[in-house]
């Protein structure tokens, strides 16, 4: 506790000292990185054809004491699937598995190589400026596990702007008490920037294990998480930029017992340390990039009550180039190598598993009229074995000038994961990766600008995917190991409808959405049970969502109602459908040299009893309420 003190003062006097230097010359807001001709978005970012959304920073304040999941169970289509406050969280993009959504960190991918997944819950939403969500297949572009949807979480230099310092404090029902502060500060050519939080709660809420039963309270289920992100921007000549990333963070959890346990003393505790380099040159018709990553992670699981104890831990480096050439104001070629090698230790390895990954990647993007294609391709090397050479094709453009239409077709897959391969008893060293083709199809229609401004989409898509990986007991054992033993076909619909009314000084906003998925399951399944054409577990074939939101001078209010469908469980229990409804109201202020808001949310409004997993109690209704100040220096 007292380094966690020291560390925190540290920080919250650094920016009062940059304030004070003297004689420093004032910021340059003129050193900007040339203009180039690659126009639109980066090939790898966007392909054509394909659904998109994103929330920049003003978007995401609202979430500032939040984690990724969070954020995307409540603004977007995937289904999060929630362990409770404070506890595990997955996803389900399009009726896949979680480990079917790729995680990136500004263009590095975090998904651990033992589980091929990421814990969402690990991911605050404060260590990030930008989220932005690809959905449906983009294997070409990102590699393994890149098929339901890809995540990225970005972080942005502000180049220009005067030195700042931001505090952000957060109490909330069942013990939460979060921190925040960030700091930055820059002259001329570079920029540095820091950004702690500590977050604590017992997480120690009431709830009915079935309706007219006694209440009972949540025990054993205290969260302390504390991390540090270190941001370092240069630009050592024009059209040049150097960056330079350190996250550094450490997670304790407590693990409540499920509505069948009377008492749990598991335990969970992460720690990670990731470090990254990017480097960029814009030319005036080519963009260069390079970043490179070393990540450390360890994950300690105990149950004092059985005597237990699991240590794991892994390594991943990754490097890649690539360059992106404007041939003509119609035309883009991009054209990239990337290399990963991963490492991980575990007592139920007989020896630590290494991998090695290389892929060379190429995009070409030719716009013709108000028309744009895409093609792309990425064949990946992993230990001297090809994987299936995976190639995007991508179609989108105007049929009048409110309506427009796209279509994309794409080949994906997973590699085994080390768990999958190596895990003894269980791993299976013969397994084929996860793959198989997925298409969709959109249309867009939308208003002219003005004071009313409207836009809905409609998309459909279909994924097979072959080689399933599954854990299961064959004949003859009497463990679970994984094998290639299923077939999985999904497909669905999805809509989107949003309408804008502004004036001066108000904003009226109404969006609303509907997902319809089937997941199947093609190939019956004895251990788990799982027969032909039933639908996956823990995918919810409705999903829907309206809200309502008011700007008004510096207020603003949001309500957001949301439901989920029933899903199938891996037992025999059929979780039944929800409703939810969410409520922010927040004031700014405005000063000279500091401003901020006042904020308040009300999560499950109408103190809805329900389940997102078996077994796992969610909390009722509750709150979370604090304030945030900004300080920046005058020039």
């Amino acid at each position: 506790m007292p380094s966690r003190i020291a560390l925190f003062l540290c920080l919250w006097n650094l920016p009062w000292v940059c304030f004070a230097q003297p004689g420093a010359p004032a910021a340059d807001s003129a050193i900007l990185l040339p203009v180039a001709e690659v126009l639109g978005k980066p090939l790898r970012a966007r392909i054509a054809g394909g659904r998109e959304e994103a929330w920049n920073a003003a978007e995401l304040e609202p979430f500032g004491s939040s984690h990724l999941g969070e954020l995307l169970g409540q603004q977007s289509g995937l289904f999060i699937k929630s362990y409770g406050l404070g506890s595990l969280a997955t996803s389900s993009a399009r009726g896949g598995s979680a480990g079917h959504t790729c995680i990136l960190w500004n263009g590095l991918p975090l998904q651990s190589p033992m589980l091929g997944l990421l814990d969402f819950s690990l991911l605050p939403l404060a260590f990030t400026d930008q989220v932005e969500l690809q959905y449906g297949g983009n294997t070409a572009a990102w590699g393994s596990g890149a098929i339901g949807a890809v995540a990225g979480l970005n972080n942005q230099p502000d180049f220009g702007q005067p030195a700042s310092l931001s505090f952000r404090s957060t109490i909330g029902s069942f013990g939460l008490w979060d921190q925040q502060a960030k700091a930055r500060y820059g002259r001329g050519a570079w920029r540095a920037g820091a950004r702690f939080f500590h977050r604590q709660a017992d997480n120690d809420f009431p709830y009915r294990t079935a309706a007219g039963q006694p209440v009972k309270r949540q025990t054993n289920a205290g969260l302390l998480q504390t991390g540090l992100l270190q941001e370092l921007y240069w630009r050592p000549a024009p059209g040049q930029q150097l960056a330079l990333f350190a996250w550094a963070q450490q997670s304790d959890r407590e693990i409540p017992p499920t509505t069948v346990q009377n008492i749990s003393e598991a335990s969970q505790a992460d720690r990670f340390l990731r470090t990254a380099l990017h480097w960029k040159s814009v030319r005036k018709t080519i963009v260069w990039q390079a970043r490179a990553g070393l990540f450390r992670e360890q994950l300690d699981y105990r149950d004092e009550q059985i005597r237990l104890r699991s240590l794991s831990r892994f390594w991943t480096a990754v490097a890649e180039a690539e360059g992106e050439w404007a041939l003509s104001t119609r035309q883009s070629l991009l054209f990239g190598l990337s290399h990963s090698w991963m490492q991980a230790e575990a007592d139920a390895y007989e020896s630590p598993p290494q991998q090695n990954r290389t892929a060379p990647f190429a995009s070409f993007r030719q716009d013709i009229g108000s028309w744009q294609a895409q093609a792309s391709l990425r064949l990946e090397l992993v230990d001297g074995q090809w994987t299936p050479l995976a190639p995007v094709l991508g179609l989108e453009g105007e049929l009048t000038p409110w309506l427009s239409a796209g279509a994309r077709l794409s080949r994906n897959y997973r590699l085994p994961t080390f768990n999958d391969l190596y895990w003894q008893p269980g791993g299976n060293p013969g397994l084929l990766p996860e793959s198989g083709w997925s298409q969709e199809a959109s249309l867009r229609a939308h208003g002219a600008p003005g004071r009313h401004a409207w836009s809905y989409s409609l998309t459909g898509f279909s994924r097979r995917i072959s080689n399933w990986i599954l854990w299961s007991i064959r004949d003859g054992q009497s463990f679970w190991s994984a094998n290639n033993i299923t077939k999985v076909w999904s497909r669905g619909l999805e809509q989107r409808l949003e309408w804008t009314l502004a004036a001066a000084k108000w904003r009226l906003k109404l969006a609303g959405g509907y997902d319809f998925v089937l997941s199947t399951n093609e190939v019956t399944v004895d251990s788990p049970r799982m027969p032909a054409g039933e639908q996956l577990a823990y995918v919810p074939e409705h999903q829907a969502f309206g809200k309502i939101s008011f700007h008004w001078k510096s207020l603003q209010a949001e309500y957001r109602h949301q439901y989920t469908g029933p899903v199938n469980t891996l037992n025999t229990e059929i979780l039944a459908g929800y409703q939810l409804g969410f409520l922010s109201l927040s004031r700014s202020f405005r000063f000279p040299q500091w401003g901020g808001q006042a904020f308040l949310n009300l999560n499950n409004l109408w103190d809805a009893n329900y389940r997102a997993v078996e077994r796992r109690p969610m909390p009722g209704r509750h709150f979370q309420a604090g304030i945030q100040l900004d300080v920046r220096n005058k020039e």
